[in-house]
């Protein structure tokens, strides 16, 4: 009876023993599976994180990817409005990169109105009518449209690159009607650029000025892309500005080629009266 009894205990320590490492593997598998799962709160913040991250790499895709050439020669119609007057003429233009660009304005009847001729540093003007010759600095562009322009920015602007994207710094974003909307902070602009629907093209362009006592916005669309060099051109663009006044630009590329022999070009004055 005393040798049943003791087989008791030890049947009833060895249960024991066996439950209690039961329990403890249990518990080591519950701890394993909260560490596993992430709560809500970190899944949200991760899918967050990884979205910024996305939207990050399209726009830097979008403000790097320029067309690279080394000339362009096109044929442009272009239509224009201020608040006094607004008129339509035919345009060619010729570009050595970060160069120079030749620019001849035609009016309704195919007379030229006027030449000009744009490096880095000035801007000179040719009235074949009057046979008067202008020479402005750079700047003179900045004061007639309000923006504050470069060589640079000109050229991109001609060619349909990005302008003002110097920075990727993502205020915030969204999806509307399935295009992607992102705000940038820049260094002299608040930008707002609009993508196509496949995020491969830049559909619109708005700048505000970081100083907002300027009251200074550059609202520009891009349309009609086409692919140059693995690169969407634009072959139409509309730019508005507002700052003390109001200009609207019309520019439709009729005809034009790159990297081909500069065919708009014409003497550049040497000397012209300074303004």
């Amino acid at each position: 009876m005393r040798i049943v009894k003791n087989s008791l205990y030890v049947i009833l320590i060895l249960l024991s023993v066996a439950c209690a490492n039961v329990k403890k593997v249990q518990v080591i598998q519950d701890a394993l599976a909260v560490k596993v799962l992430p709560d809500a709160a970190a899944l949200a913040e991760k899918a967050r994180l990884d979205s910024v991250l996305m939207v990050e790499g399209i726009v830097h895709n979008i403000a790097h990817t320029k067309i690279g050439f080394n000339t362009m020669n096109a044929k442009l119609k272009m239509d224009y409005e201020t608040t006094k007057n607004k008129d339509s003429y035919i345009a060619n233009l010729s570009i050595q990169k970060d160069s120079g660009m030749y620019i001849t304005i035609r009016g309704a009847m195919g007379v030229i109105g006027l030449k000009a001729f744009i490096n880095k540093d000035s801007i000179f003007l040719i009235f074949p009518l009057s046979k008067k010759t202008e020479r402005h600095p750079l700047s003179y562009l900045q004061e007639v449209i309000k923006i504050p322009l470069n060589y640079q920015t000109i050229e991109d602007l001609v060619i349909g690159n990005p302008i003002f994207m110097d920075s990727i710094d993502i205020i915030s974003y969204k999806v509307i009607n399935e295009r992607l909307q992102v705000s940038l902070m820049g260094n002299l602009f608040k930008n707002l650029i609009i993508l196509s629907e496949d995020n491969t093209k830049l559909v619109q362009l708005k700048l505000d000025d970081v100083d907002v006592t300027k009251h200074r916005t550059c609202d520009i669309n891009y349309s009609q892309h086409t692919l140059v060099k693995n690169t969407q051109f634009p072959l139409y663009r509309t730019i508005s500005i507002n700052a003390q006044s109001k200009l609207d630009i019309g520019m439709e590329i009729k005809e034009f080629n790159f990297d081909e022999p500069l065919k708009y070009t014409f003497s550049v004055p040497k000397t012209g009266k300074r303004k």
